[in-house]
């Protein structure tokens, strides 16, 4: 806007204000509002009739409307059963669909971000490139511990990794590339033969050998 008349910013509803020839000023309104400061709601949205629940009520919003939902109703239209909702204003449901398209699109931007970035160059270079470390740019090619798989260089027959730490000891697992199946395979301590046990306690790292106490139990 232009000119002092202006200057109180007089349009409302991001109605435009202009100077007028012979004085004062007059507003530009957008298509669904009128009057001399774009004051007034020129369209109707409930007459169409949008809530979809009979007993829903509709209230009309400038350029919008919303509608109250009756108990057990919800979405923007009332047009979703749901056994658990109060009723209500009605709010606009996320489909898995519309999930689906955001995690795409946000996908796709970050890949571009990759390419910006020049990941593709800096895979495999044995330095961590953080702006490169995200699934998108697949993890800088694991050169950051995020996107590591620890069995990599894993060879045994089996998949170690679903047998990891299950309290059975798997050979084929036990080994350092396969991170010795979760200590599976080591064996349990057996308790101090209890004729000892109680002598080995007393006479510990007393500067002399018993034979009876030189082993692991004791």
């Amino acid at each position: 806007f232009s000119g002092y008349d202006c200057d109180s910013d007089p349009c409302q509803n991001s109605g435009i204000c202009r100077i007028s020839d012979g004085g004062g000023y007059h507003c530009d309104c957008l298509d669904d509002t009128t009057g001399s400061n774009c004051e007034i709601d020129s369209l109707n949205e409930c007459d169409s009739n949008p809530c979809r629940h009979p007993d829903a009520i509709c209230q009309d919003k400038l350029g919008d409307y919303a509608c109250y939902c009756p108990p057990k109703h919800t979405g923007k239209n009332c047009e979703m059963y749901d056994r658990n909702s109060p009723g209500g204003l009605g709010i606009p449901v996320v489909t898995r669909k519309d999930a689906n398209n955001y995690y795409a699109k946000d996908l796709e931007i970050q890949r571009k971000q990759c390419v910006k970035n020049n990941c593709s160059s800096k895979r495999g270079n044995y330095r961590c490139d953080e702006e490169c470390n995200t699934y998108a740019c697949d993890f800088d090619g694991n050169d950051c511990s995020l996107g590591i798989n620890p069995w990599v260089n894993c060879t045994a027959p089996i998949k170690c990794w679903e047998v990891f730490m299950d309290g059975n000891c798997d050979k084929e697992c036990n080994n350092a590339q396969c991170l010795f199946d979760g200590r599976d395979c080591e064996k349990s301590l057996q308790p101090c033969n209890p004729v000892y046990d109680a002598y080995c306690q007393k006479h510990y790292a007393n500067g002399y050998c018993d034979y009876g106490c030189n082993n692991a139990e004791c």
